[in-house]
């Protein structure tokens, strides 16, 4: 099939966004009070980034499905909701440590 190998190229978008999200979960969670590795601006950005990038290739996949008579992809689908998941548990994350330093 001459349409399938293009999932699998907008897949690899899907899993950088992914990888990179999870990256700086880990470096929220264990991220000291006075280290501003990542700040509000990098965990926004990123967050929009990846969700308005990740959400066109989500539309992108459905047109090449619906022009190639194809199934659509379920796993793109999956891996969109886990982008969207990340984005906003950095947003949680990133404002549950800000307002504890304030705190503290």
């Amino acid at each position: 099939m001459e349409g399938l190998e293009i999932y699998d190229f907008l897949r690899l978008v899907f899993i950088t966004f992914i990888i990179s999200l999870i990256v700086i979960t880990i470096i929220l969670l264990v991220q000291k009070k006075r280290s501003n590795l990542v700040n509000g601006f990098t965990v926004s950005i990123t967050s929009i980034i990846s969700i308005i990038v990740s959400g066109i290739n989500l539309i992108i996949i459905g047109y090449i499905a619906d022009e190639l008579n194809l199934g659509g992809d379920v796993i793109s689908s999956y891996l969109f909701l886990i982008i969207l998941g990340l984005s906003i548990f950095n947003f949680f994350i990133y404002f549950k440590n800000k307002n504890r330093i304030i705190s503290d």
